[in-house]
């Protein structure tokens, strides 16, 4: 049972619960998060990122059609078990959108990294200085 469940667990003890509630709780409690994407034992969070992306950052053959793209990986404080991953297609082809954008945050668990979660915005070239969670039109 991992701490979660032991803390509801006891509360519910405590508040006098019947058998019906601790198991609902050891069962909410038990119940593993969806994952988005998993990588492979060894891969890099940049890695897991790009595989994740795949048709994203280049078609079939390997071509891309973005004339820059920016990497920033960032951990927090001294804990490199998370971390947040911007990847940034600058020099679209698009004439709508001047860059694209995607955010991930990321995860150690067991042997592997875990997207825990991915958004997406994009700079447009007319009317808009700053990112927008809307495509470009």
């Amino acid at each position: 049972m991992n701490r979660y469940a032991v803390v509801l667990f006891a509360a519910l003890l405590a508040g006098g619960a019947c058998a019906e509630d601790v198991a609902t709780a050891e069962a909410v409690a038990s119940k593993p998060r969806p994952v988005i994407h998993r990588g492979e034992i060894g891969q890099t969070p940049v890695e897991v990122a790009f595989r994740y992306l795949k048709d994203h950052v280049a078609d079939e053959r390997g071509i891309a059609s973005y004339q820059q793209l920016a990497i920033q990986q960032q951990a927090k404080g001294d804990d490199f078990q998370h971390v947040k991953l911007d990847v940034e297609m600058k020099g679209l082809k698009d004439d709508a959108m001047a860059s694209q954008r995607f955010k991930f945050t990321l995860s150690f668990e067991g042997k592997a990294w875990v997207v825990d979660s991915v958004s997406q915005d994009w700079k447009c070239r007319r009317g808009g200085k700053g990112w927008t969670q809307k495509p470009c039109k």
